[in-house]
Parts: C-alpha cells; sequence; structure tokens
C-alpha cells in the first residue's frame, strides 16, 4: 500500500495473465476510487491560503496537493511544487521532504517511473539527515512498492524490510499492518509462499487485535491464495470461512460473492463438486444482481471447470463460450479506452498542428495583400508622375529627383517585405520538417510497440493451456520491454513538443551540480552492471549553479542512458566537470561503438534519421538528443560531443555558474 493513502486494491480471485497488459492502460482507475468529497475540500483548504504563511503554509500546499490527488494531477503537481520551492526558501527540510514525496506520488501514477526515483530518493536522504524515522518508514515504503511495479523484486525487498523495520521502532501498529501486507504480497509474486505467509499472518494478529473486521476480510483472502498454490486446499478453505463469516458481519456482498467464488474453486481441486457447485452459483447471483462482470466471467470458468470434471460436456462448452466472450469483452474495453485517449491525444496535436499552420498561412496572405497594395501605390504615383511631369514643365528636373528618391524608399519597402517573405517560408520548411518527423516517429516507432504488445498478448490469450511457465515468463518480459520502450518514447515525445512550443516551465534555483550527477550515476548503477560496464566519475567536491533541477536531471539521465546503450559489455564511462571563464563543463565518455560520420552531421536535427539499436538491441526513439539540446539551450548553455566510429564518444554541456 502506498502511503497517505486511504484505499486498497483488492485480490483478483482467479490467475489473469492479461492484467499485466490491461494494469498498463488502466492502473490509474484501478488504484483509486473515484471520491465525490475530495473537490470540496480541496476548495476549502485553498481558501485558507490566503491567511497562512511560513511554514504553516508549506504543509497546507502539500495537504492541498494531497487532496486534489483525486481531481487534477497537473494541479496536485504544481501545488507540490510551491511547497518545494517555499520548503527550500525557508530552509524548512521537512517540508521539502514532503513535498518531494508529493511531486514523486504524481510522477508515480504518471509513470514517470525516472522522476519517481528521483524525488523518493531526495525525500528519503532529507529524512534520514534528520533521524526522522516516521518520514523515513514512509518514503522506504514508496521506493519498495516502486521496484516491486518494475519487478526488481529483491531491490523491493531491501526498501520494504527496511521500511518495517523503521515503522516498528514507532510502534504505529496500522503503519505496521500496512507493509507486512506489502512484504506479503512481494513475496507471494517471488514464489517464496512461506515468507510470504509469515507476513500475512502477522497482520491477521495485528488486524484481528484492533477488531478491524474490513481488513481481515481481505488478508484472510490473501491468506488463502497462498495456500492455494502451495495446493494446500484444506488451509485455504479454512481462511476463506473466516473471510466469508466476517463478509456476512459486515452485509458486504461483493466480499461474500468472492469468498464464495474462491471457495467454489479450491472444493473443485478436492473433488468436493456439489459443494463446489453451490458456492460458484450463490457467487455468480451475486454478481449478476451487482453486474461485477469481472466476478461473472471469474464464475464462468469456474462452471466450465465444474461441469467438465463432472462429464456434462454440454453445459461445459455453454460455459466456456460464455467466459471466453465476457472475457473478450472485457480486454477488447480496456484495449479501445486506452485507444481512445490515445486518439484523443493525438487528435488534440493534431488540431494545434492545424491551428498553427492556418495562422502561418493567415500571415502569408497578409503579407502578399501588404506587398500588392505597396505596388499599386507605387503605380499609381508613377502614374500621377508623369502627369505631373507633363503638366508642369518648369519644375521637371525636380520632379525627377523627388521621383527617384520615393522609388528608392518603396523598392527599400518591397525587399523588406520579399525578406518577410522568404523568413516565413524557411519557418513553414521548418514546421513542415518538425511535422514530418514528428507523424513518422507516430507512424514508425511506435508501432513496432504496440505490434509487440498486440502479438504476444494475443499469442497467450489464444494459446495459453499450450505454452510452458517459461514460455509465458518469456513473452510477457517481451510486452514489460515494449511497454517501457513505448512509454520512454511517449515521454520524449511530450517533453519535446512541450519544450519546441514554449509551454515547458523553466524553474532556476541554486544547486550542486555534482551531488546531482552522482544522484543519477547512482540510479544508472544497476543497468550498467547488467551490461558488465564500470562508470567512473572524476568530479570536483561541489559546483553551484543557477538552472532548473529537474530539467538538468533529464538531460544527464538521457547522455549516461546513451553512453551504457551504445558500450560494448566490459566497456568504461567517464563522466568529469571542469571550471573555465565562468562556466562549468560536463563531459561523458564511453568507450562503446561511436557514431558513424554520416549521422552525426544530423544528430541534433529533427528530420534527421539516427535512430540505432543498441550494443544489446535496445530500441531508441531519437529524441533525447534533440531534447537534451532544447533543455540545455533554454538554461543558457551549449550542448556538443566528439565520436571516432569504432573508439567512442565524448558528449559534453555547459552552463554557466551562479552569478
Amino acid at each position: 500500500m502506498r502511503e497517505k493513502v486511504n484505499s486498497r486494491i483488492s485480490s483478483a480471485p482467479a490467475k489473469h495473465i492479461l492484467s499485466f497488459v490491461c494494469c498498463l492502460c488502466l492502473s490509474l482507475l484501478t488504484i483509486f476510487p473515484q471520491t465525490s468529497g475530495q473537490p470540496a475540500l480541496a476548495d476549502s483548504l485553498k481558501e485558507q491560503l490566503s491567511e497562512t504563511t511560513g511554514t504553516a503554509e508549506v504543509d497546507l500546499l502539500v495537504e492541498i496537493s494531497q487532496s486534489l490527488w483525486f481531481i487534477s494531477f497537473e494541479e496536485s503537481m504544481e501545488y507540490a511544487t510551491r511547497a518545494y520551492h517555499l520548503a527550500k526558501k525557508l530552509n524548512y527540510p521537512q517540508g521539502e521532504a514532503d513535498a518531494l514525496n508529493r511531486i514523486g506520488n504524481v510522477h508515480y501514477f504518471l509513470r514517470n517511473h525516472d522522476d519517481v526515483i528521483n524525488n523518493y530518493n531526495l525525500a528519503l536522504s532529507i529524512a534520514e539527515s534528520l533521524n526522522d524515522i516516521n518520514r523515513m518508514g514512509i518514503y522506504l515504503n514508496n521506493i519498495g512498492l516502486l521496484y516491486r511495479e518494475l519487478n526488481q523484486l529483491d531491490t523491493s525487498a531491501y526498501y520494504l524490510n527496511r521500511a518495517l523495520q523503521a515503522k516498528e521502532k514507532l510502534g504505529d501498529k496500522r503503519l505496521i499492518s500496512s507493509t507486512l501486507n506489502n512484504l506479503g504480497h512481494l513475496y507471494r509474486d517471488k514464489k517464496q509462499y512461506n515468507q510470504a505467509l509469515e507476513y500475512f499472518v502477522r497482520q491477521l494478529d495485528i488486524l484481528e487485535e484492533s477488531k478491524d473486521l474490513s481488513n481481515l476480510v481481505t488478508v484472510h483472502r490473501q491468506t488463502a491464495e497462498v495456500f492455494y498454490r502451495q495446493e494446500k486446499y484444506n488451509e485455504s478453505v479454512n481462511h476463506l470461512m473466516q473471510s466469508l463469516y466476517l463478509a456476512r458481519d459486515l452485509s458486504d456482498s461483493i466480499a461474500i460473492a468472492i469468498a464464495n467464488s474462491l471457495l467454489g474453486r479450491s472444493f473443485l481441486e478436492l473433488d468436493e463438486t456439489e459443494e463446489a457447485y453451490e458456492r460458484i452459483t450463490t457467487s455468480l447471483g451475486i454478481a449478476n444482481r451487482h453486474s461485477s462482470k469481472n466476478l461473472i466471467r471469474n464464475n464462468y470458468n469456474l462452471m466450465y471447470r465444474y461441469y467438465k470434471k463432472s462429464g456434462d460436456y454440454r453445459n461445459a462448452f455453454d460455459y466456456m463460450q460464455r467466459y471466453s466472450t465476457l472475457k473478450d469483452s472485457l480486454r477488447t474495453r480496456a484495449i479501445l479506452d486506452q485507444t481512445l485517449q490515445l486518439e484523443a491525444i493525438f487528435e488534440t496535436e493534431k488540431q494545434n498542428n492545424k491551428i498553427q499552420l492556418l495562422q502561418m498561412e493567415n500571415q502569408i496572405q497578409e503579407i502578399q495583400i501588404t506587398r500588392q497594395k505597396n505596388i499599386n501605390i507605387s503605380l499609381v504615383a508613377l502614374v500621377l508622375l508623369l502627369i505631373i511631369l507633363k503638366m508642369i514643365v518648369f519644375f521637371r528636373f525636380r520632379a525627377i529627383q523627388k521621383t527617384n528618391k520615393l522609388l528608392g524608399q518603396k523598392i527599400g519597402e518591397l525587399e523588406k517585405t520579399n525578406d518577410k517573405l522568404r523568413m516565413s517560408a524557411l519557418a513553414l520548411e521548418q514546421l513542415n520538417a518538425t511535422k514530418n518527423r514528428f507523424f513518422s516517429i507516430i507512424a514508425h516507432d511506435l508501432k513496432n510497440p504496440f505490434n509487440a504488445l498486440l502479438g504476444f498478448s494475443e499469442m497467450i490469450s489464444s494459446s495459453f493451456d499450450e505454452l510452458t511457465e517459461q514460455e509465458i515468463l518469456e513473452y510477457i518480459g517481451i510486452i514489460n520491454q515494449s511497454s517501457q520502450n513505448l512509454f520512454k518514447l511517449l515521454e520524449n515525445l511530450l517533453k519535446w513538443s512541450a519544450a519546441s512550443t514554449g509551454k515547458m516551465h523553466y524553474l532556476p534555483e541554486d544547486f550542486d551540480i555534482v551531488s546531482l550527477i552522482h544522484s543519477e550515476i547512482n540510479f544508472f548503477s544497476l543497468s550498467a552492471r547488467k551490461k558488465n560496464i564500470s562508470i567512473y566519475s572524476a568530479l570536483p567536491d561541489e559546483i553551484i549553479v543557477n538552472s532548473d533541477k529537474l530539467l538538468l536531471s533529464s538531460v544527464i539521465r538521457n547522455l549516461i542512458d546513451n553512453a551504457i546503450k551504445f558500450t560494448n559489455p566490459g566497456g568504461n564511462i567517464e563522466i568529469s566537470a571542469s571550471l573555465k571563464n565562468r562556466e562549468v563543463k560536463v563531459e561523458i565518455a564511453d568507450t562503446g561503438i561511436g557514431i558513424p560520420y554520416d549521422i552525426q552531421k544530423k544528430l541534433f536535427i529533427i528530420d534527421g534519421d539516427t535512430c540505432r539499436k543498441g550494443t544489446n538491441k535496445e530500441e531508441g526513439g531519437g529524441l533525447g538528443l534533440i531534447l537534451g539540446k532544447e533543455l540545455i539551450e533554454k538554461a543558457g548553455g551549449k550542448i556538443g560531443f566528439q565520436s571516432v566510429p569504432g573508439k567512442g564518444s565524448t558528449f559534453w554541456f555547459s552552463l554557466p555558474l551562479k552569478q
């Protein structure tokens, strides 16, 4: 459970391999319920801002960010960022840590995993420096949950166990219970079932002592699931009966239905078919009354298994058809919802591009009209001058001088107008190249990961019973990698679009760039070890710059990621920083495969085709360096590189020091 969140995810009663794919699209909707009272709470807290100052204002901004979590991630991020900058100004480290945790939570649900880790680690370092056990427990818990989502289960276990130790020092049973539950799920995912049971049983003891009936219903069900996976069906039935009795006491219809469904599943394994049938039909009746489609689907599958075991193949076939139809319907709906969201984003960008093109066309038309008017004025002036010359012979020479002067002015105006037209045409050509590259990325680079997602998920769905466990894990790994590649590409597209259109906020602050570089090196240490790559640093103790810390972090992360991607296993990466002429110059050198000369010419050009696979066939969208150039130039700096094919590359950027 993510800290400071009063909600819980109920465990599903059946094995859903495809749920991993669906959660990529629907995690934001399944983790939190809609809370109708949150808008009123947010408005009430905002009204208090005008009367609040100092550290109390920081705490109030963090609380507003919390209340907006269910309403608008953009507003929640805005208030958390305000809280962070105000806390730094007031030298209020507790407020800084709370604001960083809130920023990390928003990035978590936007699936910006790099930003999540960065903000959580910064918050944790502040809490550790203050020896604040309470905050350390919260931040360690959140970091553990993030690594569990990234399927780095050993790392997740390390952070969650540290969180449990911190909470045990505080003695808060509610917080201890939350982390015990997270550890139980983690070790269940690792298939270390005895350890998972140890944590769930400890949590049951705490819940029974506090008489927390609602959570007891869920944890008994989760404990039963572990016993089921161990094929200890009698123990699973015992815990499910406990969950059922408690759910009846609470009059919780859905919990009653889930318990009966799971009991039916266990009784089928025990060959107690009549008892299984009674439980399944009871659950199915409740699920139909509540229109719970996922539960209906699971019960259809159990009915199919019941009739198949009973030898009634007609009814077994009927329920298998119902199960398959409903499963396909739910999956199609989930994919359709995600597709509609992507189409909406695409249509919005498309409309914005159309508006920009129309504006450009209008400007060109206005220039053409102005030019034509100037030509007409010139013609009229010439005609008038000819008439005057014919009528007034006496003033002929003076009229000629005036006419030549006027003609010179008009020619100058025409040349300026032509220059404006040429500049507009060049800008339009660049805009068209940007648009073509943008659509090329959407048409090509987004297509491949989607093909992998759809293809392998369909293969698992259609051939699940024929695949080995190893094949299923391999396909899920491919789906996971494709999803991460797709998300990184979308994230770079959005950041580049924001930087290109001037919509990216630039928030400069004074900070130590050396500390930031060390943080990014630590972040990539695991990726480097996987490829047996050594990262060395030659950095001074401290260099203070005035820039946007989050934007600069993104640039450094892209450069280190590229160095790892294009360096062969066993290679080296060296990161250094030097001072000269009131500037800091950071260099990232690798012993990798280098950059071909034909690609070097168009490395920072948006319409240049620079996409290459890494030394381990890692995918790339080709936008990282372009985005880095946008961000560094926005911060008033420069970026460049030197590379020899086959011998490695050195990328550098420079920034002005704090004035």
